[in-house]
């Protein structure tokens, strides 16, 4: 069995030692066979958690709280002509701690830390301390500035052999040698609202490294459950510009924000690659609308969504990324308009809510985001939408 490889949400990164050797002991020891033959992913999930505040005055306030949960995880592997599948139990600890502080009327800070506790039942253990941390000035009372830094630790991995999910991806929490996927993100903005509430504005620039990457090689077949001859190991950064407008006239409403973002990875193992685009890089997304207004009930809007092609990787089971040539190549370009209507009434305490329109009138989105979620299909994939609901 091949496939292509994919990987999974921006902050998933991922990292390999040789502590993993997917041997047949091991398939013996932790693998077991569905009766039925039938193979099931997911995680089954226990929480407990508490939280407390404090504000003795208005210039200070304070957060903190911990947080339990036991994880058994069911995971698909490969392997000797058939699909088996394992159980790992995680117990994963937290404590958080959050204050607010107004240091003068126009400066403003939020400090904060999680402390973590990763113990799963039969591998190592990690331990990992996040802090945050927020400033803010205000040098007017319609303008903020703020200055954001955070660190992140995940502790799963996912990585999609195609465009749908499957019991056979792979998916594997910190243990066997994979290390936590570790984030850091910086970003500063500008915030402006509009006299008499007639909008807002913003813009701000962000930047993330990422580390302990993990995807499928170029040249990855995937045949069995041996995943350290599949998965290269590496690091990647992140980086990019946001605006976002919000302003209305009258009866009319306008919104249209756009972000310019780079996503990049680099592979030890294969660094004649270079620094090459992740497979959600996309440089340009656009969204607008314009809604006019009736009267109290009822408005009609008309939106439209651009965004870049995604990176193409190889779609079949017999071809690896190789073929294509290593990210590569790009999708076309993604557009789509939308037409709808809203009716919002209220009957003293209740309230009716009544939404309609015609999804893709004019475009051509991209297959996974009108596959399988509609049963009516206009001409060209325009999908007419509807829901009604009513508050009590």
């Amino acid at each position: 069995m091949g496939f292509g490889s994919y990987t999974d949400t921006e902050f998933d990164d991922e990292t390999w030692d040789d502590e993993w050797d997917y041997d047949k002991t091991q398939n013996d020891t932790y693998m077991q066979e569905d009766v039925n033959n039938e193979i099931r992913s997911g995680i089954k999930t226990a929480t407990f958690n508490t939280e407390f505040n404090y504000s003795p005055e208005n210039i200070y306030s304070t957060r903190w709280g911990f947080k339990y949960s036991n994880e058994t995880y069911e995971m698909t592997a490969l392997g000797n002509g058939n699909m088996r599948k394992q159980n790992e139990t995680i117990n994963q600890y937290s404590l958080y701690y959050d204050n607010f502080i107004r240091v003068t009327d126009k400066i403003t800070t939020r400090v904060g830390v999680h402390f973590v506790a990763y113990n799963p039942i039969n591998y190592r253990n990690y331990y990992s301390i996040q802090p945050r941390f927020t400033l803010n000035f205000t040098p007017g009372k319609n303008n903020l500035l703020y200055m954001n830094f955070s660190k992140m630790e995940q502790f799963y991995h996912y990585i999609s052999f195609d465009g749908f999910t499957l019991p056979t991806d792979f998916r594997m929490p910190s243990i066997k040698g994979f290390k936590p996927r570790t984030s850091e993100h910086y970003e500063i903005g500008w915030k402006r609202n509009f006299d008499g509430d007639k909008g807002k504005l913003e813009t701000s620039a962000y930047y993330k490294t990422r580390r302990n990457i993990v995807a499928l090689k170029p040249d990855a077949i995937v045949e069995d459950g041996n995943w350290n001859n599949y998965i290269m190991v590496g690091n990647g950064d992140s980086y990019g510009i946001k605006f976002f407008l919000y302003y209305i006239l009258s009866k009319w409403t306008m919104q249209f924000s756009y972000t310019y973002s780079r996503s990049r990875e680099w592979f030890d193992e294969y660094k004649d690659l270079g620094k090459v685009p992740s497979l959600y890089d996309m440089p340009h997304y656009a969204a607008g609308a314009l809604s006019y207004k009736f009267n109290k009930a009822s408005s009609i809007s008309l939106g439209c969504i651009m965004k870049s092609g995604r990176i193409k990787v190889s779609d079949n089971w017999f071809e690896s990324d190789k073929d294509l040539g290593f990210r590569k190549k790009r999708g076309e370009f993604n557009y789509r308009i939308d037409l709808g209507y809203t009716f919002k009434k209220d009957f003293g305490e209740k309230l009716l809510l009544l939404r309609c329109g015609l999804y893709n009138l004019l475009g051509n989105p991209p297959e996974e985001d009108i596959i399988d979620f509609y049963s009516v299909h206009l001409s060209e994939n325009c999908l007419p939408y509807g829901s009604i609901s009513f508050k009590f």
